[in-house]
């Protein structure tokens, strides 16, 4: 190889070298400013604590659901759903857990708060501990909560 080539391919190489920092340099300004972004976004969404007021509620049964709120929880059963349901001054929130393998699953409500910004509940799903004896049929689990109605939207947790 002759002299020539060897500089002209060194230069050519230094040069892709030159484009490939040059693009890795701009990939990390790039997520670095999106995680500087979230971070931020995330911070500042979080509600303060003293705009806390809890909401009393209900927890409903099937036997006193409204027929129209029977039909939604029907038909969305089979998988992990949330809704809400307005009937005649009352909210409904709905927190499903789709189909289980067996019975013995219990849904919890650990909060269920109001602030400027909306409802939120936080739900918990616990299955059956290992000594529990459970049916051994499909079951879908879900949970209702009734409280006084309010236009603020509802955030699941």
């Amino acid at each position: 190889m002759s002299f020539s080539k060897r500089i002209e391919n060194a230069i050519t190489r230094k040069t892709n070298d030159k484009i490939i920092l040059m693009i890795l340099l701009i990939c990390m300004c790039i997520v670095m400013c999106g995680i500087f972004c979230s971070c931020s976004i995330t911070g500042a969404s979080k509600e303060n604590e003293s705009d806390k007021e809890d909401v009393e509620f209900d927890i409903v049964s099937d036997e006193k659901l409204p027929s129209e709120l029977k039909e939604i929880i029907n038909e969305r059963k089979e998988k992990l759903f949330k809704t809400t349901f307005e009937d005649g001054g009352d909210l409904y929130i709905v927190v499903g857990y789709g189909k289980q393998p067996t019975g013995g699953y219990s849904i919890k409500v650990n909060e269920l708060y109001e602030t400027n910004n909306g409802l939120y509940i936080k739900t918990e799903f616990m299955g059956p501990s290992k000594s529990e004896t459970v049916t051994q049929a499909v079951s879908y689990p879900y949970i209702v909560v009734k409280t006084k109605y309010s236009d603020k939207p509802v955030v699941f947790g």
